[in-house]
């Protein structure tokens, strides 16, 4: 390799860096390697397969617990939403049945609607679910759900009778029984709850074992339309450029020693089929 064309190439390399260089991306050094020894092309189409990958792993993964759980879905099933709302609904009601801020008495109207989703939403997902386990995440929002509606149902016995105490201890008694009845059912099949309760890393784990072979299948596409002489003056600059990074201060991810030339672009871009929230747990590298 020529020093001076290496050296007028990594400069090329460094041209192309982000001017902000607190915090870079492996990936967009890789790619400006690769442009650096005419190779553009071939980084573009590997970033748009690595991201077609990852786009396709991502909805792999929804779409098999959707599969798997239905409504149960721990993710994304409907009863996350409706319990969701129901519990925004008990926890106002209970704020209006104490007087909090306001005379239990003029808010009857606004109570008995409150009161009311928050009961039929609850008794919609009992009877939806059935004798199934919910995941630990749903089921502590139905047992919530139970308890504020239940602390609402008390702070009305405490006032005069009003026409809107049959919905407010209503809806405390569905708050209760779906209480006992979420806990009940996973106390009941051992099995079924751990399944559901595992079913985002179960789910998690397949998926990666999959990603990781379609990597592996486009690292060695891309090794072979690169020559030898081609990888390995994409590897020394990229590696080249991360040192001189480094030496200034600039925080990033470097690819392990011996990385093959691509693996920055195809690991930043297929791992991103992980939500964020996850992606620490999968990829704690």
């Amino acid at each position: 390799m020529d020093d001076d064309e290496f050296t007028t190439q990594l400069a090329k390399v460094r041209s192309k860096v982000p001017p902000v260089r607190k915090h870079i991306d492996a990936m967009p050094v890789e790619q400006a390697a690769f442009i650096a020894v005419g190779r553009e092309h071939l980084a573009s189409w590997l970033w748009d397969r690595a991201r077609e990958a990852a786009d396709q792993a991502r909805g792999d993964f929804g779409a098999g617990l959707h599969a798997q759980y239905g409504l149960r879905d721990p993710r994304r099933g409907w009863p996350i939403f409706v319990l969701f709302v129901a519990l925004l609904c008990a926890a106002f009601s209970v704020a209006l049945t104490a007087g909090v801020r306001s005379e239990p008495e003029g808010t009857a109207q606004i109570l008995a609607v409150l009161v009311a989703i928050a009961g039929v939403g609850d008794l919609v997902v009992m009877i939806a679910v059935g004798f199934r386990p919910l995941n630990w995440g749903t089921a502590r929002i139905q047992v919530a759900i139970g308890v504020v509606l239940a602390a609402a149902a008390a702070f009305q016995l405490a006032r005069p009778v009003a026409p809107v105490a049959p919905l407010v201890f209503g809806a405390g008694l569905v708050g209760i029984l779906g209480l006992v009845l979420v806990l009940l059912v996973r106390a009941l099949r051992p099995a079924e709850r751990e399944e559901v309760d595992a079913a985002i890393n179960v789910a998690l784990v397949k998926t990666k074992i999959e990603v990781d072979a379609a990597q592996a299948q486009l690292q060695d596409d891309v090794s072979a339309q690169l020559s030898g002489d081609e990888r390995a003056r994409i590897v020394a600059l990229r590696d080249a450029a991360f040192a001189e990074l480094a030496e200034e201060g600039a925080a990033l991810r470097r690819p392990h020693d011996g990385a093959p030339a691509g693996s920055a672009i195809l690991t930043r871009m297929i791992t991103s089929w992980v939500p964020d929230s996850m992606r620490s747990e999968v990829y704690p590298d």
